[in-house]
């Protein structure tokens, strides 16, 4: 409330129109829309003040944010709006997820994202993020597993080449990992085998004891006793 009361003040001193409070939404969608982030911030911090409920302001609000530089900023209201979020929670998540990313905070963001989708599961663009998330990971499954939906639900994408290019590098890794642990398994084998041989060797010269030898150990030993 206090920021709508200064921009009416600040309306009145310019001899700017004063906006009931109805129409700071109106307007400060219209300089998002045109892409002037920074004149649409104070007009939709307003409206939201006026109508805490309204999803789409937190949404706008998390972009103009992100787009300001403010990562943190645009964090903290997109979180604030999850709580209240219906219609745009995929889209909430999913920016939020960016702005982890960003942050090269990965782990977080594959949530955000994973948020996203289940809000959303033909939000294709989800998919694409969260599988760049989980390369970073080296989640290589997850990784592919996303590229192949995404790529499912945008066929033409411009960037299926590289998608599809990644995509075979990660299963020439993983077959050559596979490979190695096979090559490891065997050695590992062969190792055990000798260890085993070896062993039935050693028991080829094991005898039982004689029962001389045994009598003779516990036999009292004799002693000349001299007169």
């Amino acid at each position: 409330m206090v920021k709508r009361a200064g921009l009416l003040f600040l309306a009145l001193m310019t001899g700017l129109p004063a906006f009931s409070a109805s129409s700071f939404l109106e307007k400060g969608e219209a300089l998002f829309i045109r892409n002037q982030p920074k004149d649409a911030a104070p007009l939709l911090e307003s409206a939201l003040s006026d109508d805490p409920s309204n999803e789409k302001i937190y949404l706008y609000l998390g972009i103009i944010y992100q787009q300001l530089g403010d990562v943190d900023k645009a964090l903290a209201i997109l979180k604030r709006g999850t709580a209240v979020a219906n219609t745009y929670k995929d889209l909430m998540f999913y920016n939020i997820g960016n702005d982890l990313f960003a942050r090269k905070e990965y782990s977080l963001a594959d949530q955000a994202y994973s948020e996203a989708l289940t809000a959303n599961k033909e939000l294709a663009s989800g998919y694409l993020n969260r599988a760049n998330a989980r390369l970073q990971l080296q989640n290589w499954d997850g990784t592919v597993s996303d590229y192949l939906i995404f790529l499912q639900l945008r066929p033409q994408d411009p960037q299926r080449p590289k998608i599809e290019e990644i995509i075979r590098l990660i299963r020439q890794m993983q077959d050559a990992r596979q490979k190695q642990l096979a090559d490891e398994a065997a050695r590992q084998k062969a190792l055990m085998n000798d260890v085993l041989n070896s062993l039935t060797n050693a028991g080829d010269d094991t005898k039982n004891l004689s029962v001389e030898s045994i009598k003779g150990k516990n036999d009292p030993v004799d002693v000349d006793i001299k007169d």
